[in-house]
């Protein structure tokens, strides 16, 4: 059946977009006036309508050309298509002859945004929020900009505005809790939020989020208690179910955790996703056969599935049978359209977006315990490239590298990581490994302090029964020839 474009408008912008269509389109008459214009060119921006939206805007133009309200959707318009300096034009121009309208005000804010000029634009917003008009946009607006200066605590504030403007405004209250977490203030975050969900006790996202910052805080009963509520206002509001599981995952009820996933399969259109997320959790606690079965029935749902596939390759894997990894690995990655391909491969070699990581992180773990190990580096190259790979994966590269000794680039790559997880003990141990295999003693020496006893033990005895763990001598030419001296 097709969908009734028209479903979330009332009977009059209906009415309006039909006779406008019919008038330019079909050359029937009919007058307009600017706000029935407004109105019309507002649906096609909502609906995203692109050519009907360009035809009402030069329409709008012709009859009111010198009409703000047209000229200001005309801006909009450049703004929609990217065309910030072209906009900004026609706004500071509107801006010399109406000093006051606040309209254009809060649309200068978007364009010095979207350009880059933070500063303008929170000026601009301020400015936009003295008549009191969509608050919850303008400070939303403001806290973005905000946050893109790093003043954590103006976005805070300002988002918190946002959401005491506007509590249908759930992007401002993910935002909101985004910021908290980020800045470190997850305790401040469960403060405002127990006392938000007091006043607004049916917003299913302030009870997501409340149970988000609790989840963060380890205080994990409350978590759940918060997302059973986010999901008695909403029975389909899948994010609740798959928080609630993460939740229940984190306790070790991993049977719970599967139950709750299973209670979404009504309400996701993602099914294959829930059935892959069931099979990590079984994989998760090496009961193979159950997660493969999981991952089978993620193919069923989508026969196009690349990360259920790469999933069932490392079952396969861990059970022995390096074949079919490989095969249904190579399946996985013939799936993922952004993954670069060799022509080698027999696959199309003209992405060049850098692909999954879960994907190129499944087929490196696979090439390399077949022995393939140029093969394996380079899909851990790509895993890195994507830039969007979880701690995991990140240690799982350090592995594979300090496995095949390739020491300085373990050093390189653990650096860099240790700038995103600052004394971790396992970058931490791998680099002081790292740095004494290649002789530089005195680097090793000051990552003791950080490192793990038990992996440092595993990885590099030799450190451990060093006889001069303690003074460990520097290795530079230049010490060297002091030493020589002496």
């Amino acid at each position: 059946m097709k969908k009734d474009r028209f479903n979330n408008f009332d009977d009059e912008v209906r009415e309006l977009v039909l006779d406008f269509e019919n008038t330019v389109l079909k050359g029937q008459a009919r007058f307009f006036d600017v706000d029935e214009l407004e109105v019309i060119i507002d649906y096609y921006f909502e609906v995203g309508d692109k050519h009907p939206l360009e035809a009402a805007v030069e329409y709008a133009e012709k009859l009111y050309p010198n009409s703000t309200t047209i000229r200001l959707r005309r801006a909009h318009l450049m703004m929609s298509h990217e065309q910030y300096s072209q906009a900004l034009k026609v706004l500071n121009q509107m801006r010399e002859a109406e000093p006051q309208n606040t309209d254009v005000a809060y649309s200068l804010g978007v364009a010095n945004g979207a350009v880059g000029d933070s500063r303008k634009a929170i000026a601009y917003f301020k400015e936009a929020a003295t008549d009191g008009w969509m608050l919850g946009r303008v400070y939303s607006n403001m806290a973005e900009e905000y946050y893109k200066l790093k003043d954590y605590d103006a976005a805070i504030n300002c988002y918190r505005k946002a959401m005491e403007s506007d509590s249908c405004d759930d992007i401002a209250i993910y935002n909101y809790y985004d910021v908290c977490f980020e800045a470190g203030r997850i305790e401040q975050a469960v403060d405002y939020l127990s006392e938000y969900v007091k006043k607004n006790p049916y917003s299913r996202e302030s009870w997501y989020c409340l149970g988000c910052a609790y989840r963060d805080l380890t205080l994990y009963e409350k978590a759940v208690d918060a997302f059973e509520y986010a999901i008695a206002i909403d029975k389909g509001y899948t994010e609740a179910y798959i928080a609630l599981s993460q939740t229940q995952d984190f306790m070790g009820n991993t049977a719970e955790a599967v139950t709750t996933m299973l209670r979404v399969l009504d309400y996701c259109d993602d099914r294959a996703h829930v059935y892959r997320t069931i099979g990590s959790l079984y994989a998760r606690e090496a009961n193979y056969d159950t997660a493969m079965a999981y991952f089978k029935k993620a193919v069923e749902e989508n026969p196009a599935d690349a990360e259920a596939y790469a999933s069932l390759a490392l079952c396969y894997l861990e059970l022995g049978d390096t074949c079919t990894a490989v095969s249904k690995v190579n399946r996985a990655l013939m799936f993922d359209e952004a993954t670069p391909m060799d022509s080698n491969d027999g696959r199309d070699p003209k992405h060049d977006a850098p692909g999954n990581p879960n994907v190129l992180c499944a087929a490196a773990m696979i090439y390399d315990a077949i022995g393939e190990f140029y093969k394996a580096s380079e899909y851990f190259e790509q895993m890195i490239a994507t830039g969007i790979y979880d701690e995991h994966q990140c240690q799982l590269y350090t592995q594979f590298l300090f496995n095949h000794k390739v020491y300085d680039i373990v050093i390189q790559f653990g650096e860099e990581s240790l700038e995103v997880y600052p004394h971790s003990s396992f970058y931490c141990t791998y680099l002081a490994a790292s740095y004494f295999y290649t002789n530089r003693y005195n680097k090793a020496r000051k990552m003791l302090p950080y490192v793990s006893p038990a992996l440092l033990a595993e990885i590099c005895p030799e450190l451990i029964m060093h006889p001069l763990l303690g003074p460990l001598v520097p290795t530079d030419p230049y010490n060297k020839s002091l030493e020589q001296k002496k």
